[in-house]
């Protein structure tokens, strides 16, 4: 007995997520060229939004703009990389460059504790995103000063003589950190100096005391350690640092196993499938998540992501900004074949006049902006864009 069944979105989804495969080896990573090579405007997809916004070419978190600077650290400028095909062409930013050039060589003084330092206060002060921004994953982070230190104590001191910015919530969000002591102006300051020198070294230890560990049990190790000593729980952050696992010590868990859902990946599956019996919260998501891997082959904190993009693709997302500022946003849309999706920025909305243009906008329109400033219900919204045949 079927305890789901699918949607137009979800139809939908698994349309995406082949566009998004095929953009990741044309235009992001591959390992032989030509191919990662492509620009996206070259990439020939169809599709206004993936061609004009380097945002939706991944279906892998590892090669996703908010990790690409821990590829940087993690493998330097050496042929591990992933991204080497296009290092020796010479075919990358300053960012890649500085930051790979002077990691290299980082595994002989770094060991689990040190990088599990790395990658957390990576994934708790923003994860270097910037989604305005190309490439948009190297903006306002500590990460390019790192490289000099040896030990976690090393790299605290580092943190606390930092005078310049290196938290950034410009498409991410930080957590909740705890109120500073007298010896600290910030809270995060005082989190990474005190608190995740501690939590890098015992969950170091823990990873290595046992075998694979599935990814929840990993993130509630996390979140119960942030409870015993006094912190809040940093869901959002925390999963990220399991997904980081994931892909660079991939020996440590069950690369299988289900995942958390963030925010938007909970919207993105309640539009996938119906629930056709009375489920929890958490089983209809697994269950959503288990079809996905079934027909896509795609892990499931992978699944997540591309989740979570998906949302951002049928909404049309662009984060005004630098280098999206000359797109015309009336005339740039994905391929999407829903015509009435209520939320964002949708070409219907220009068309029934609610609006008179999405140029000159200095944020996406996220939700139901736009219908609650005409006065319009959702259903008043789907109706009218049924009658109209948009």
């Amino acid at each position: 007995m079927s305890l789901i069944e699918p949607t137009i979105y979800y139809e939908e989804y698994l349309r995406y997520f082949k566009m998004a495969l095929e953009q990741q080896r044309l235009c992001n990573i591959s390992k032989e060229s030509p191919f990662g090579m492509i620009s996206h405007l070259q990439s020939k997809m169809g599709d206004d939004l993936m061609e004009n916004v380097e945002l939706y070419d991944v279906v892998e978190r590892k090669y996703a703009g908010f990790s690409q600077i821990v590829n940087d650290c993690f493998y330097g400028w050496t042929e591990d990389h992933p991204y080497w095909e296009k290092m020796k062409s010479n075919r990358v930013t300053w960012q890649r460059e500085t930051v790979a050039k002077d990691w290299t060589g980082k595994h002989h003084d770094f060991k689990l504790p040190e990088w599990l330092y790395v990658m957390i206060l990576h994934r708790v002060t923003g994860s270097a995103i910037n989604y305005a921004t190309k490439p948009s994953g190297y903006h306002n982070t500590i990460l390019f000063e790192l490289h000099t230190a040896k030990t976690i104590e090393e790299m605290v001191t580092i943190v606390n003589y930092r005078r310049k910015p290196f938290y950034t919530s410009v498409g991410y969000q930080f957590p909740s950190f705890p109120k500073p002591i007298e010896k600290y102006k910030r809270g995060g300051d005082y989190y990474l100096s005190e608190f995740l020198p501690k939590l890098a070294r015992e969950m170091a230890e823990w990873l290595e005391s046992g075998g694979r560990r599935d990814l929840r049990d990993i993130g509630n190790y996390m979140l119960e350690w942030n409870t015993r000593n006094g912190l809040k729980r940093y869901q959002f952050q925390y999963a990220a640092v399991v997904a980081d696992i994931a892909d660079w010590f991939p020996q440590y868990v069950n690369r299988e196993s289900m995942f958390y859902y963030g925010t938007n990946a909970v919207e993105c599956i309640s539009y996938l499938a119906k629930p056709l019996v009375k489920m929890k919260s958490e089983d209809f998501l697994d269950t959503v998540m288990e079809m996905i891997y079934r027909d896509t082959d795609s892990v499931p904190y992978n699944a997540e992501d591309v989740c979570c993009d998906f949302i951002r693709w049928v909404e049309n997302y662009v984060r005004p900004g630098v280098d999206y500022n000359h797109l015309d946003f009336d005339e740039v849309w994905s391929s999407c074949t829903i015509k009435d999706h209520p939320f964002g920025r949708q070409k219907a909305m220009l068309e029934l006049g609610l609006v008179d243009t999405f140029n000159y906008i200095t944020s996406h329109p996220s939700d139901d902006t736009v219908l609650k400033k005409a006065g319009m219900t959702i259903e008043e919204y789907k109706k009218r864009c049924k009658s109209t045949m948009i």
